[in-house]
């Protein structure tokens, strides 16, 4: 990191080139589907994507499969990644998913570290965002867990598989319900 004329810091991400929004397939969580319905007044299936599920143990199991749910692509990147003046930005930045807020750290026998096939153009200096990461990470880790939990409920209550729609109606409203009991 380093500090430009006028003593403002220079992020990496300001001289990026949103390689990771392109190349990454964006894997959400109920936390991040609710900020995204609820910021945008759209629905879940308006951005998200299904795909084949890669751990059975936490697949969705609904009607169309065994599924994992994921932002839809357009242009070989993300939906929310637009092109303004040659250069690419988020639109929903201020409630984009976790693993976008977190990208490229990770927590790592209990430091915070960079991912080492990162994509940045740049260095982070990581002790600069420690204070600002980890409690994110923590967070992210804790949406995780209360998905993942929604998955296991889900899939022991509904073996007669039920379609998508109704899995995500059941995340939506268990997510509003945590945050109005928070």
């Amino acid at each position: 990191m380093s500090a430009s004329d006028n003593g403002t810091r220079k992020y990496p991400c300001t001289s990026c080139h949103t390689n990771c929004c392109k190349e990454y397939t964006i894997f959400v969580n109920a936390h991040d589907i609710y900020r995204l319905t609820t910021n945008l007044g759209i629905t879940p299936q308006s951005f998200l994507e299904i795909y084949g599920a890669k751990d059975f143990d936490l697949g969705i199991k609904v009607k169309e499969g065994l599924v994992d749910l994921a932002l839809k692509q357009q242009s070989g990147a993300c939906m929310f990644l637009v092109e303004s003046d040659d250069v690419f930005r988020c639109t929903v930045n201020e409630f984009k998913p976790g693993v976008c807020k977190s990208y490229p750290f990770q927590i790592k026998d209990g430091k915070l570290t960079q991912m080492d096939d990162k994509m940045c153009p740049v260095g982070w200096d990581t002790k600069e965002f420690e204070a600002m990461m980890a409690p994110h990470l923590k967070k992210d880790e804790s949406e995780w867990k209360f998905y993942n939990d929604l998955i296991v409920e889900w899939n022991a209550k509904h073996w007669i598989k039920k379609p998508l729609d109704e899995f995500l109606r059941f995340i939506v409203d268990r997510v509003s319900l945590s945050l109005k009991i928070d």
